[in-house]
């Protein structure tokens, strides 16, 4: 754990214990740990800021995927997730219920709608905020090669086959043969979906569609809508990190211990420049997030900062252009006070961070003052807790 970790924690154990303390004082008593999951490109972080581990019994977090972290919010369906204060890591029985989930997609239109006909009035309303920013590195190796820089148009190459990211020399304007052999996911990723939107945006006219399904993102761009036969399929963040002994090859990841995004000599610049994170900051900053009491603070889908390619490409200013955001699912109320006093405490604490391990980005300070300020708040009609709001409902004490 990190020096800003261990203080972030520390300030999390502080004001738990002036929580506990207020419960004990009324009263109230507690049975259950406050469990979720979800993204497990987050995993690390939130274990270590929750924190979440074996004999840690406050809150457990599963690193299933986005997609089935999804479903157990919306359904209230623990029994995918496991118990992870237990060194047998046994799954929660179906009585359990999901506080809270993390997701590398952002909800749709259609899930908000399903959402609140099935349980807004028992439940309350769904929250959905950015809770860190993630660059997407391009992982590589080619024998002798250190420095690779890559530019929109090589990019596009690359990733629609065509002339131009076909062989290495065609990259490094060499006379270079080799085959270029992009690696690619399999399984729906947000990765892939970040990576598709870069692509649509600086590949304009190549056919790339949005999706977090990568056979998706290509088949407008490739010849007959077809893979190539020398590309390699691999299913997860940590097949697609371990694909880089084999010569010839590039990817696509989010930030993990080796492939930090530091170091040219393990991943690609593009334009020119490496992912650092007060630039990236800069560029979400460019989007104004709902302020409390703004008309769209009440819609979810507004509070996910759209994908905007920075300006410009290339030269002074350039800022690296392939990043999204990991979404965090809450509830506004529950059914449980001592649930709901510990997430805001987990909440208040890790939007006070601004800086993370593990190539994470903490959201520019305008998204993160406008996060606690709407929702922190419980005199804010939106705000976890509202007493005028959370009369008499919220997510269930048990499923």
């Amino acid at each position: 754990m990190s020096a800003r970790q261990r203080m972030a924690a520390s300030a999390f154990a502080a004001v738990s214990a002036m929580v506990l303390a207020s419960l004990s004082a009324s009263g109230i008593a507690h049975a259950q740990m406050v469990v979720g999951g979800g993204s497990k490109l987050a995993e690390s972080t939130y274990g270590q800021l929750l924190p979440s581990g074996v004999g840690l019994t406050v809150f457990s977090y599963t690193g299933t995927g986005s997609g089935v972290g999804r479903t157990a919010f919306f359904d209230n369906d623990a029994t995918a997730f496991r118990n992870e204060s237990l060194v047998a890591r046994p799954s929660w029985p179906s009585t359990q219920s999901v506080h809270f989930a993390v997701s590398d997609f952002a909800l749709t239109a259609a899930e908000v709608s399903s959402y609140n006909v099935s349980h807004l009035a028992a439940w309350g309303r769904m929250i959905q905020v950015p809770a860190v920013a993630v660059p997407v590195l391009l992982p590589y190796k080619r024998l002798g090669i250190a420095n690779l820089d890559l530019s929109d148009a090589k990019m596009c190459a690359v990733f629609s086959n065509k002339p131009g990211g076909q062989t290495w020399g065609q990259l490094r304007g060499t006379s270079d043969a080799t085959t270029v052999r992009l690696v690619y996911r399999t399984d729906g990723s947000g990765t892939t979906e970040w990576l598709s939107r870069y692509l649509v945006a600086a590949c304009p006219g190549w056919g790339f569609a949005v999706s977090g399904n990568f056979a998706a993102v290509v088949a407008g761009a490739v010849a007959g809508g077809i893979i190539p036969a020398q590309w390699v399929g691999v299913a997860g963040d940590s097949a697609m990190a371990t694909s880089f002994g084999v010569d010839g090859r590039i990817g696509y990841m989010a930030p993990d211990a080796v492939f930090t995004g530091t170091s040219n000599a393990l991943v690609a610049k593009v334009n020119g420049v490496l992912p650092v994170a007060a630039a990236i900051q800069a560029a979400l900053g460019v989007q104004v997030p709902p302020g409390p009491g703004a008309p769209a603070a009440g819609n979810l889908l507004a509070w996910v900062p759209p994908y905007v390619k920075p300006t410009p490409a290339a030269g002074a200013g350039a800022i690296y252009p392939i990043f999204g955001t990991v979404q965090m699912l809450l509830n506004q109320c529950y059914r449980d006070p001592w649930v709901q006093a510990k997430l805001q405490e987990f909440v208040a604490g890790f939007y006070g961070a601004t800086a993370f391990d593990d190539g994470l980005i903490a959201l520019p300070g305008s998204w993160r003052t406008a996060v606690t300020g709407t929702f922190l708040d419980s005199g804010n009609s939106l705000g976890i807790a509202n007493v005028n709001v959370c009369n008499g409902i919220g997510r269930p004490l048990q499923n």
